[in-house]
């Protein structure tokens, strides 16, 4: 399979763990500083206006700890760890072997992990589920990195999505 191609089907196959459909419906350098507010986001008001919606502080330390070990074990390469821990809704898009091989895939064209740095962080309004942008830079490449977080039924918080696109 030839490079772009490779690439965006990993990308492809990623992104459907973000999906709002096919996630639970429940489910570096600034980590020392965990955000109490999240970032604005769009509403449909008229005018423009953006509607505020914050995490709780425990959603937000709840999350921060599993963002960090999420990111340790991208960089470790730990694949399979990230797919059993991930939300229910999240192991349903496709089987741990296919997430795993993807990924494996993706790391084979963008070389070794290096370092990532948050670039944002925002609460989508629908469900509260907190989302974190990082730029990583990886030997090969860069990329942007998404990753989602949002509670279970039983109140834990989940890895509910992980996203890997080209930056441009």
């Amino acid at each position: 399979m030839n490079r772009p191609v490779l690439s965006t089907a990993v990308t492809l196959v990623i992104m459907l763990a973000a999906l709002p459909g096919c996630s639970s419906k429940k489910d570096s350098a600034e980590q020392s500083q965990p955000r109490q507010q999240a970032l604005s986001s769009a509403s449909n008001r008229p005018g423009g206006a953006q509607a505020v919606v914050a995490a709780s502080p425990q959603d937000e330390a709840d999350a921060a700890l599993l963002k960090e070990k999420v990111l340790a074990q991208v960089k470790s390469g730990d694949f399979s760890g990230i797919y059993k821990q991930a939300s229910a809704g999240f192991r349903e898009v496709g089987p741990e072997a296919q997430f795993v091989g993807l990924w494996k895939l993706q790391l084979q064209e963008t070389g070794a992990f290096k370092q990532a740095k948050e670039v944002s962080h925002t609460v989508r309004p629908h469900d509260k589920f907190l989302v974190y942008v990082y730029n990583v830079d990886y030997e090969k490449a860069k990329k942007e990195l998404r990753l989602t977080f949002g509670r279970s039924k039983k109140g834990v918080m989940e890895l509910t999505g992980i996203n890997h696109r080209d930056i441009h």
